[in-house]
């Protein structure tokens, strides 16, 4: 009776063992690669880069097709040929015809005649639609003149009690107090006055996400205070900058001001170095000033492909989002098949053990050595 309750569970552990066995072969190749990237994603989660790789991984090819079109039929040329960019570095084919359409409108884009076309109608309109409009948005606020008004405006209303707007105040403030923020001699700007100016006429236009907007407004709350105001603003009046702006940056709260400065120059770097366009892109899908600073370290990396990867990842370019439930999905699924691959081989090794033992065993052993 004990030898057959003995046979019956070396049977049951047999089977056990074979149906494991099969359930490692199978899932394996599910399994193992998925589990991988899902254990490297969530160490590198804060690393915008790693995202992206495994966002794009993901894509269609199709979705890059639809995406170059879409941005020929709204008239972005410029995305057009960023997207087939990304497509190039990723090996996805592009139909000839479509790069043919793509190079004749980049080329059409960059005429001189629709430049100054979009030029003044951005400088009439403050509508950042264009690369060369939002140049005409922003030129006005680049050098002091912009910041100084915008302070005495709403800085008057901030002192009196009346409805004021804690950003365009904040962003201003931010802009002024930026040393060295406009270089006469070359007659342009640095990267962070470039970045609080763009700010600016994004604030102004409704260009800035609501959660942004929001994030920047409260650390204007922080940064600002009345006793700087009432200190600046009839300075200003007078027209003395330079010791308004000695007394703003005495008196406010260097750290929430200094995030903001850090911020706008994250916008103004991708600005200068990939074009106005992909810094107004990055502003629809930033959240936090800190996603700013994602996004440069994003573009940094893709250069000219980056405004492409916004286009098909939006912010998740820089979040895990939806990824999250998923990565950890497949972590936990690894980690079960580590767990029967740890057992199988154990039960390997034991068995190859006992056979080690045998007679049969010793003599095969001494013949591999």
């Amino acid at each position: 009776m004990a030898a057959m309750r003995l046979g019956a569970r070396k049977s049951v552990r047999g089977i056990g063992t074979a149906v494991l066995v099969a359930a490692l072969v199978v899932t394996t190749p599910f399994v193992v690669p998925n589990g991988i990237d899902a254990v490297r994603l969530l160490a590198e989660r804060n690393d915008p880069v790693a995202i992206t790789d495994y966002r794009l991984d993901r894509l269609a090819p199709a979705q890059y097709e639809v995406a170059m079109l879409e941005a020929l039929a709204d008239d972005d040329p410029d995305l057009a040929a960023s997207v087939m960019a990304l497509a190039d570095n990723r090996d996805i084919p592009v139909d000839g015809a479509l790069r043919d359409r793509i190079e004749v409108a980049v080329s059409n884009e960059n005429s001189l005649g629709n430049r100054l076309s979009q030029l003044f109608e951005g400088a009439l309109t403050g509508r950042p639609d264009s690369t060369a409009g939002l140049i005409g948005a922003v030129a006005t606020d680049l050098t002091t003149v912009g910041d100084v008004r915008d302070i005495i405006i709403e800085g008057d209303a901030y002192l009196s009690g009346e409805e004021y707007d804690p950003f365009i105040l904040g962003i201003s403030v931010a802009g002024l107090a930026i040393t060295g923020a406009v270089i006469l001699s070359a007659g342009s700007a640095t990267a962070a006055k470039v970045g609080t100016s763009a700010l600016k006429a994004a604030g102004k236009t409704g260009a800035l996400t609501a959660p942004l907007r929001r994030s920047f407004t409260r650390l204007s709350r922080q940064a600002v205070n009345a006793p700087a105001l009432r200190t600046a603003v009839p300075m200003l009046k007078r027209g003395n900058v330079p010791a308004a702006s000695r007394a703003l940056s005495s008196s406010l709260n260097a750290k929430p001001l200094m995030r903001m400065q850090d911020a706008a120059a994250n916008v103004g770097t991708v600005m200068t170095k990939q074009g106005l366009r992909a810094g107004t892109d990055m502003l629809k899908v930033a959240d936090t000033p800190a996603d700013l600073g994602k996004l440069g370290k994003l573009s940094a990396r893709v250069g000219k492909r980056f405004r492409a990867v916004l286009l098909l990842l939006g912010s998740g370019a820089i979040t895990l989002g939806g990824l999250l439930l998923s990565a950890a999905s497949w972590t936990a699924s690894f980690a079960v098949w580590l767990a029967g691959a740890a057992y199988f081989g154990f039960r390997l090794l034991r068995l190859s053990w006992r056979i080690a033992l045998l007679p049969a065993g010793r003599l095969i052993v001494r013949l591999v050595a």
